[in-house]
């Protein structure tokens, strides 16, 4: 736990001084009354996964309409499989709710999201099979010797596992972390801890739980990713492990504040891929898209009672009116396109 504590202090040298914190900002983005679900109806395992006992989740954002139903559904991130995703998906379109309101009339509530775990009742927990464990040995054997190409050819067959359960998941994301680390990419690093279901490793104690998501915290701040930040740190200081070290979280906080409310750009490098689109929570109302490499075709801005969708111009500037809180932007585009995305300073 200590190094990651180092890590922390050592991270805070490098914001700016101001006054808010976290937690203001948080409350702050909340300005609707939320929707209350009315009928939520489970997603059908799908068949083939079912076969081969195959596990896995998804997490999806939604639009609730002012009627209550679900429309405009996003596939944000997944376990890999498309199966998954496209049962999760058409579950939550028969969901219904009693919608948003404000001012006392029924809104768009357009910032929503829920992962779907599939599990073979067994909760997630299953040992790993044998095939799998030897595997996993020999990759580890291959990282500690720094043999990073057998590691990618390991991990490639891990790929073509027709059954995986949550739990062997667990433990190829936390390995695929180590590699991420050890060839010091952090965008990797960060991808597979996030995909980690911590809930789901029989042996994390909670301590062990805190260091991964103080490590998660740390990339998403150097990152960039300030509302993911918020949202790790609430996590944290949730646990019982942290209560000891939560001054310590609290003023990394405070100045992560002052460094959204710093006169500086907030500059997040950005790459579609193979996804359709690339999207993040935004923290600032005016921002810039960049050093477009390939073709962006439309941006969908999705803020908590508001929704617009703009075309994309190279270097134009786009300003949210303040009354558009708690904002994600879905930027749509070939696959492979990379750009930056330019958030400007608060201005009141």
């Amino acid at each position: 736990m200590n190094k990651y504590l180092v890590a922390s202090s050592i991270l805070l040298t490098t914001l700016t001084l101001n006054t808010a914190t976290a937690v203001e900002l948080s409350k702050h983005l909340y300005t609707t009354t939320d929707p209350v679900p009315l009928e939520r109806v489970s997603p059908r395992y799908p068949k083939n996964a079912a076969k081969h006992r195959r596990e896995g989740w998804a997490k999806l954002s939604f639009i609730i309409e002012t009627d209550g139903s679900v429309s405009n559904v996003l596939v944000t991130e997944t376990s890999g499989s498309r199966d998954f995703a496209k049962a999760a998906k058409s579950a939550i379109l028969k969901w219904q709710y009693q919608p948003a309101f404000e001012n006392g009339e029924p809104i768009q509530q357009c910032v929503n999201s829920v992962r779907m775990d599939f599990t073979m009742n067994n909760g997630g927990e299953k040992g790993v099979s044998r095939r799998f464990r030897s595997k996993y040995k020999k990759s580890v054997a291959a990282l500690e010797n720094n043999d990073f190409e057998q590691v990618e050819q390991l991990m490639l067959e891990f790929n073509k596992f027709k059954s995986m359960h949550l739990s062997e998941s667990n433990y190829l994301h936390l390995f695929g972390a180590d590699y991420a680390k050890a060839i010091n990419d952090k965008e990797l690093e960060l991808f597979h801890l996030t995909r980690v279901r911590l809930s789901n490793v029989a042996s994390y104690s909670e301590k062990d739980k805190l260091a991964t998501l103080n490590e998660i915290l740390l990339l998403q701040i150097s990152l960039n990713k300030i509302r993911s930040a918020i949202k790790t740190y609430e996590r944290i200081i949730k646990l019982d492990s942290a209560k000891p070290y939560l001054e310590k979280f609290e003023n990394l906080m405070a100045q992560l504040d002052d460094y959204i409310n710093s006169d500086k750009d907030v500059i997040i490098p950005a790459d579609i891929k193979t996804n359709d689109y690339w999207h993040t929570a935004l923290i600032r109302n005016e921002f810039t898209l960049t050093n477009i490499k390939g073709s962006l075709n439309k941006l969908d801005v999705r803020c908590a009672n508001k929704r617009h969708i703009y075309t994309v111009e190279e270097n134009n500037t786009w300003k949210l009116p303040t009354n558009w809180n708690k904002c994600s932007l879905f930027v749509y585009g070939d696959d492979n396109t990379t750009f930056d995305l330019v958030e400007h300073p608060l201005k009141s």
